[in-house]
Order: C-alpha cells, then structure tokens, then sequence
C-alpha cells in the first residue's frame, strides 16, 4: 500500500498598523511630550520665581541689618552728652565733600536726621545722586571700639603709642567732656585732674544713607573716611536692588522716654525735634535685578504713610523693621534735652 505524503505550504502574515492608528499614536505622542515639556517649563519658572524671591529677600535682610545697627548706635558718643563736645582747635574742619547744616560732619549738634529727596536728586548738600521721592538718613556716633589710656604710663596720662590711626578723628571723651581731635594731632592729657581725666578715645563715625539712582537702584551711604591728602565724605555702594527706602520715626514729645507722637513725612521734623526721636520705623522696597517678561507685577506696596503700585516686570520684596533709637531715649529718661 503507497502513503502519499502531502506537503503543506506556510504562510507568513506580516501585521502593522494603519494609517489611523499610526495617526492616532502620534498625536497621543504629542500630547504626552507637551505635558512634559508643560511641567518642565512650569517647575522652571517656578525655580526662576523661588530663586528670585529668595535672592532679593536676602539682599534686603542684609540692607536692613546694615541700617538697624548704625541706627541702634546713633547718637552714642562715648558717655558725653553731645552738647558737651568741642573741637580741637588743631581740628582740619575742612572735609572733602562735607555734608552741610546740621548733617555737617563735624556738627555733634544733631546726631540723627533725615529727608525726602526730590526732583533734583540732591540731599544735605553732599549727594548728588539720589533717587527721587526716596528717604535719606543721617547718623552720627562713635564706633564702640575704644582706646584706653596707656597701662605702661605710669601718669596715666597718654594713650598706647601707635593705636592711634593718623587718617582716623576721635572723640576724646569721658561723662563729663568730649573732645573731635585728628588723629594726626597730639591728644589732650587724659590724666587726673584734667578735664578728660580717664577718658577714651572712640573712632568718630558719620554715616549718610540714601538710594543712589542708577540703572540698578543701589543702597549706599556717604561715610567719613581718609582720601589719601585728608577726611571726606565718600560714597561706598553696599546693596543693589534697593528701590525705595521710607522712614518714620517716633518722638518722646513728653519727654519721659516713650514714644508718643509719629511724623509722617521726615521734612516736616525741624531740628529741634530730632532731640526727641526715640524710635524708627524702616521700609525697604527690593527689586529684582533683571526683568521677568513672563510676569507682570501689579500688586500695591505699603510703605508706612506711602503706597507704591510700579505695573512693570519686575518681581519685588518689601521688608520693614522696628528699631529702639536706644542713646536717645536714655539721654530723653536721664532729663536731657
């Protein structure tokens, strides 16, 4: 008996997708990778926000550490009452670019002052680049780092030879009298019996505050230092991004050491008031560097008694402190006045 065999051919079926399909696929695609791309753009500019913030934020603490602390000093000179200091009659009154009025360096008569700039950019006659409608601020103290009297001296009556920095002044000065002397010259006798018996010699500070108007708003402040041939009022830059500063200041009008009365705008203080300023009030409006094109800043700033609304593209911070003016309200509880 034959077998036949049968043989049995194998077809292949290839499978793929269809036009629709693959259409279908694609845009599928397109969705998922522009919701990626969405959240990666969104989680960057939130970055950019957080970043920003974060760096004006900083920068603002740090301009307002920098004003707290000259101001928890103003109208400290050592223990004397201001009204008891004198110049030196060797004193070089001549200062490079010196305030004028009451913010004269060398004035001891009011240790604490500010103003509103206006049109002109000019303040106290020593800025010339201040940002309008801005506040400036005058301080005047010594710095709380004084020289004794020399322990080698058995008379008591020098200081230790070369502590004395030539390019510094000093204010000489115990309870009961103070002294502006050039570091250059000889110091008054600091023995017993004189009138500066057992005094220090503390480093005479002045310090100008203000908001110089430049591309990037810039705290600084002019500061009492050596310019190589003599003292001048020079400007040192200290923060950028410092749009708009406002202070406001509390006034012992009682004269018993508490605050009870504010000015609101600090030109209307006359120099007779400043005696009595006891507290501060200090609002520091920060910008950001560069621009955000994708954000649009609407929102109104408070700046005390001020409001400011700018509507441009730059993101901002406002920060405000308290500071106890501590000097003045002792000298105001003391019966000085």
């Amino acid at each position: 008996m034959k077998i036949r065999q049968r043989h049995y051919a194998r077809t292949t079926h290839h499978g793929g997708f269809s036009l629709i399909e693959f259409m279908v696929a694609m845009v599928l695609g397109i969705i998922v990778i522009a919701g990626a791309v969405s959240v990666y753009l969104a989680s960057t500019r939130s970055l950019t926000e957080v970043d920003q913030v974060a760096g004006i934020s900083e920068n603002g603490q740090f301009a307002l550490q920098l004003i707290s602390y000259s101001a928890k000093h103003v109208g400290f000179f050592g223990g004397v009452y201001h009204e008891d200091i004198v110049k030196d009659g060797s004193l070089n009154t001549s200062i490079t670019n010196d305030c004028t009025g009451d913010a004269a360096a060398y004035n001891t008569g009011e240790s604490l002052m500010a103003m509103t700039v206006g049109a002109d950019n000019l303040a106290y006659g020593c800025i010339t680049d201040a940002r309008e409608n801005t506040d400036v601020l005058v301080i005047k103290n010594v710095i709380p780092a004084p020289i004794a009297a020399d322990p080698n001296d058995s008379t008591g009556n020098t200081f230790p030879s070369g502590e004395i920095d030539v390019k510094t002044t000093y204010l000489v000065a115990n309870s009961e009298a103070g002294m502006l002397v050039d570091g250059a010259d000889s110091m008054p006798s600091i023995g017993t019996g004189t009138s500066y018996a057992l005094a220090n010699a503390w480093p005479y500070n002045v310090e100008v505050y203000y908001i110089r108007d430049s591309a990037i708003p810039t705290l600084s402040r002019m500061v009492l230092t050596w310019d190589g041939s003599g003292m001048a009022m020079q400007r040192q830059d200290l923060v950028q991004g410092v749009e708009d500063m406002r202070f406001l200041f509390g006034f012992d009008t009682g004269v018993d050491g508490t605050a009870d009365a504010v000015a609101a705008d600090p030109n209307d203080v006359g120099s007779s008031g400043w005696d009595q300023a006891t507290s501060m009030q200090a609002y520091i409006l920060m910008r950001a560097e560069n621009d955000d094109y994708d954000y649009t800043n609407e929102k109104t700033y408070t700046l005390g008694d001020r409001t400011v609304t700018p509507n441009d593209t730059f993101r901002r911070v406002l920060l405000h402190a308290d500071i106890t003016l501590r000097n003045p309200r002792i000298v105001l509880r003391g019966g000085a006045s």
